[in-house]
């Protein structure tokens, strides 16, 4: 029995120490801050010409779509997620175009960024099986995707986003 609750007590300890290490339960200090700004401001600058131009060539008909690389966009979209750790918005980062709305409406935003992966990887499909009818439809749902969290007023930079 004591075995047990040391067992127990053990697992606890563990539990809260491991809690108190994740990157989304801390601040950042300034200087991190300012680096995870730049990263995810660096990831998302590359989704276009590294991914989604590719995709957009396709729906059109240009390009070949069984070279468009949607997984390594997906998993760019993954890591994007993890770029937003308390204290890395402007309070951390001022030069961050990242609204504070992220950290207040976090389950939104996350939505809209699995929505962008989700509908990523329906076009990878179409695009894989060389469907034009089906690329073409599932880019207008990864346009609207992305307007998840890029819509808006256009003054406004987007839902999520302060204006440039």
């Amino acid at each position: 029995m004591i075995r047990i609750v040391s067992a127990c007590a053990l697992a606890g300890i563990v539990l809260l120490v491991a809690q108190d290490v994740s990157p989304l339960a801390q601040t950042v200090p300034a200087q991190g801050a300012k680096e995870i700004a730049k990263q995810r401001e660096d990831l998302m600058k590359g989704l276009w010409p590294d991914y989604y131009r590719d995709m957009a060539q396709a729906a059109k008909g240009g390009g070949d779509p069984k070279t468009v690389k949607t997984a390594e966009a997906i998993a760019q979209l993954k890591k994007f997620a993890t770029l937003f750790p308390p204290g890395s918005g402007r309070e951390g980062a001022p030069e961050s175009r990242a609204k504070p709305e992220i950290w207040t409406q976090r389950a939104e935003f996350d939505a809209a960024n699995e929505a962008l992966a989700k509908e990523t990887a329906a076009f990878g499909e179409a695009a894989k099986a060389g469907n034009a009818d089906a690329m073409k439809a599932s880019w207008a749902k990864v346009a609207e995707a992305c307007g998840g969290c890029h819509g808006g007023p256009s003054k406004s930079g987007g839902k999520f986003r302060f204006e440039e």
